[in-house]
């Protein structure tokens, strides 16, 4: 009876609700708020974009979506042909020099941010006619009210668009006492009905307050709380436009950046300032960049096994070098994020792992493979976890411990100092390595052929690479901080005449170690001297690509994308693309060598992209943020290896 009515409600369904009344109800919503659309533009005066001000949502670097239209990235002309003859004028403190800078910088990228920073900076650009002011008041008193109603008066010409915020100075110098809120409410006041006055003829902002990253802020900052900046905000937003009834005439409150600050402050350098991230900057090393590198890495080292070079030296130690490369952004990368973020959390570790040994693993139980068979994943895995126990062992020194007190600077160089000890003992004492390394169960992940030897020389190959990556984080990181490095976009890393010096330098020792490796003839001694001396042509690298403004902020998106799947392909080259434990080619179409190769790459690609995807879903439900799930799921997981583990070793008992 169940089934019959079911049978029979679908086809009641069916007949009054199909795929073509579906399109036409589509058209007529689609008609229908065409219509809403037109009828708000006549009747009420605007448009929905006036929302973009108010609401939204951060969807990542650099993009904010509105929740009524879409943002348009000007380019420098639109800026300026929107912009002409016009007059703009930034006042107050130093969160809206940021916004100045960021506005000239859409009409001309090459500025840099010169000048007196507690001062007023004027900027004009003559072929449009416009100007952009920033004037310093940093505080809402007095001063800044006589500013404001200078332009009130008929003999001042007054600004087009003017944008003006303030509230962290009066918390910070009044200690955030209640009487300065209560005088900001009052100077506020005064000040109300002169914006209203210029929101008539111009186009008047007000900023609200964007919150702080509390534990970032500096001791002489400490007082600037977000409890405060709410109660400074929330005074503002009651305060301005509360005595007009004019729509048209009112102080716009723009308030999306304190949206967008709760999403980015974290990464802040101070706890105050928006990060440079979030502005016309291209850090060194960014993200784009480093998928780039990895992709047409990783292309060349597939060339080189598919193609069979391995017989030739000098391509064999360029090989190794593009594999060091790899392993210096595994230190670079895990260090940066555990320096600044300081989270050292198990989902953090979970998810790491989780995504660089879920492929592996599945092969190795279905291949019958040894884990260690897949080398690089063994080694970025163990590097992976000598990093994070570097930096979470006691005393865990982070960045905002020591912006604190510059003394964590010299406790972490100490710890560095340990872990190149460690590291120089064990690679000049196989013996401790090999025992280290022969306990069960650890035995059976790193054993090949019945011993540790190969992953003993593995790991030795480039034993110090990654603690070369951790130290340019460190490095890098700290001139971050001093501000010794310039990160505008097409600006160059550090001055004309330092930047020309370290580039030359770089060109010279990247060619240097290529004509050495392209020379070398004993693989024993070039591979005893790589380790050490790799790391020249990667820095060389780096700063080659880094240092001019211009080729760092360029990349090219078709390797980026090889990048982003570098590990699967890696991986799946063992099975999909190579035969015979990579000793030989699949062949998928039998006396066509060049079409074979053409039709296996495709495939090759298209599989490890897809997994590249499954692996990162299954990352977000196999690893739970709940710290009591996780645990349980870890003990789970602990129960399963470790079961088999126990039949692999009694198996190989039985064999022998």
């Amino acid at each position: 009876m169940a089934a019959l009515a079911y049978t029979l409600g679908k086809r009641e369904i069916n007949y009054y609700f199909s795929v073509r009344s579906a399109k036409v109800l589509a058209l007529g919503a689609v008609l229908l708020l065409t219509a809403c659309h037109a009828a708000s533009r006549r009747y009420r005066g605007g448009d929905t974009c006036e929302y973009l001000l108010s609401s939204g949502r951060f969807l990542g670097e650099k993009v904010w979506q509105p929740h009524s239209c879409m943002m348009h990235k000007y380019k420098n002309s639109e800026a300026k042909n929107c912009l002409i003859d016009k007059h703009v004028v930034f006042i107050g403190d130093s969160r809206i020099r940021q916004l100045f800078y960021s506005f000239i910088k859409l009409i001309n990228p090459q500025v840099k941010e010169e000048g007196n920073k507690h001062g007023n900076i004027p900027f004009e650009d003559k072929s449009a006619s416009i100007k952009v002011d920033f004037l310093w008041y940093p505080e809402v008193n007095g001063s800044m009210r006589q500013r404001i109603k200078s332009w009130t008066e008929g003999s001042v010409a007054k600004p087009h668009i003017i944008v003006a915020g303030a509230a962290t100075w009066s918390i910070k110098i009044h200690n955030g006492s209640k009487e300065a809120l209560t005088q900001y409410k009052i100077n506020i006041t005064s000040i109300a009905p002169l914006l209203e006055k210029l929101a008539k003829s111009s186009d008047v902002y007000w900023v609200l307050q964007d919150p702080v990253y509390e534990d970032m802020l500096s001791e002489s900052r400490k007082m600037i709380t977000n409890e405060k900046i709410d109660a400074y905000n929330e005074a503002a937003v009651r305060i301005l436009n509360s005595s007009s009834r004019n729509s048209k005439a009112k102080v716009k409150v723009f308030s999306v950046s304190k949206l967008i600050a709760q999403e980015t402050i974290m990464k802040s350098a101070d706890g105050l300032h928006l990060p440079e991230s979030s502005r016309d900057t291209t850090k060194v090393l960014n993200r784009e960049q480093t998928d780039e590198w990895k992709g047409w890495m990783q292309l060349v080292i597939l060339i080189y096994h598919i193609s069979g070079a391995s017989t030739f030296l000098p391509v064999y130690m360029h090989i190794r070098v593009l594999v060091a490369a790899y392993l210096f952004q595994t230190g670079y990368g895990h260090f940066s994020y555990f320096w600044i973020k300081g989270d050292f959390g198990v989902y953090r570790v979970c998810q790491v792992l989780f995504r660089l040994n879920f492929l592996v693993v599945v092969l190795c139980i279905v291949m019958d493979r040894p884990y260690q068979f897949y080398y690089f994943v063994p080694l970025v895995t163990v590097w992976f976890m000598i990093i994070y126990a570097t930096l979470a062992i006691w005393p865990q020194i982070v960045q905002k411990k020591a912006n604190g007190n510059c003394l964590w600077h010299f406790g972490l160089l100490l710890k560095l100092i340990c872990l190149l000890t460690c590291i120089y003992f064990l690679s000049y004492s196989q013996g401790a390595f090999e025992k280290i390394f022969s306990f069960w169960p650890l035995s059976k992940c790193f054993e090949l052929n019945g011993n540790v030897y190969e992953w003993w020389f593995r790991w030795k190959l480039d034993r110090y690479v990654v603690f070369h990556g951790m130290l340019f984080a460190f490095i890098y990181l700290a001139l971050q901080k001093h501000q010794m490095i310039s990160e505008g976009k097409g600006d160059p890393l550090f001055s004309n005449r330092v930047s020309n010096v370290l580039l030359f330098i770089s060109i010279v020792s990247f060619l240097t170690y290529s004509i050495w490796a392209s020379s070398c003839k004993n693989k024993t001694e070039c591979n005893e001297l790589h380790p050490s001396v790799s790391v020249v042509q990667i820095l060389a690298f780096i700063l080659i690509r880094n240092i001019p403004g211009y080729v760092r902020s360029v990349y090219s998106s078709f390797f980026a994308w090889f990048g982003k799947i570098s590990l699967e392909l890696f991986i799946c080259q063992y099975h999909i693309w190579l035969a015979a434990d990579t000793k030989g080619i699949l062949v998928l179409i039998p006396g066509y060598p060049m079409f074979n190769v053409l039709v296996s790459t495709f495939i090759f690609v298209c599989v490890a992209h897809e997994i590249s995807q499954i692996t990162n879903d299954l990352a977000q439900i196999v690893v739970p943020k709940d710290n009591s799930t996780l645990l349980k799921r870890l003990l789970c997981i602990a129960g399963f290896f470790s079961g088999l583990l126990f039949f692999a070793a009694m198996q190989d008992q039985s064999r022998h």
